[in-house]
């Protein structure tokens, strides 16, 4: 088993101890995340950030879904980013520049009806989508980190 991700630990993010405790039985064996790989922790101040869990668990249930030959969870195929359709982007840190929040808000709203399986853009726009720096924009690393997932989930379905 790979080691696990070192979380980011944000303002208002999951009980650190609850996610611990769920990992270290997952490296045991006790547990296998491939019927049920979203699970919700009691959210604290000083917490995991939300995201990098959910992502990480998603990482797993496919893991454990590949090796012991049993369905994810509904949502994307297997070896698939788990995209959400309503993203939650963190600002950039103080005294610095992130992406114009307007700009990727539209983007992700012209995303939002093809994660649900109608049409509206394709990978290619995506993958040139460009925006401006600006002060307290969203994170530019977390934005690029969706975007790159959105790409690869278009691509792997042929858009």
């Amino acid at each position: 088993m790979q080691p696990h991700p070192d979380f980011t630990v944000v303002l208002r993010g999951f009980e650190r101890t609850e996610v611990d405790a769920l990992l270290a039985q997952v490296d045991r064996g006790e547990l296998s995340l491939a019927d049920n790989p979203r699970i919700d922790f009691t959210v604290v101040l000083r917490g995991y950030d939300r995201e990098q869990v959910h992502a990480y668990l998603g990482l797993l249930a496919a893991q454990h879904a590949a090796e012991g030959g049993r369905p994810t969870a509904p949502g994307p195929a297997a070896g698939l980013p788990d995209v959400p359709r309503d993203p939650a982007f963190p600002r950039a840190v103080l005294f610095t520049k992130g992406y114009d929040p307007a700009q990727v808000d539209a983007l992700a709203a012209r995303i939002a009806p093809v994660l649900a399986g109608g049409g509206g853009i394709s990978s290619a726009e995506v993958e040139q989508a460009a925006f401006p720096l600006v002060r307290k924009g969203y994170d530019v690393e977390r934005v690029d980190a969706y975007l790159s997932a959105v790409e690869t989930r278009l691509r792997a379905e042929g858009r």
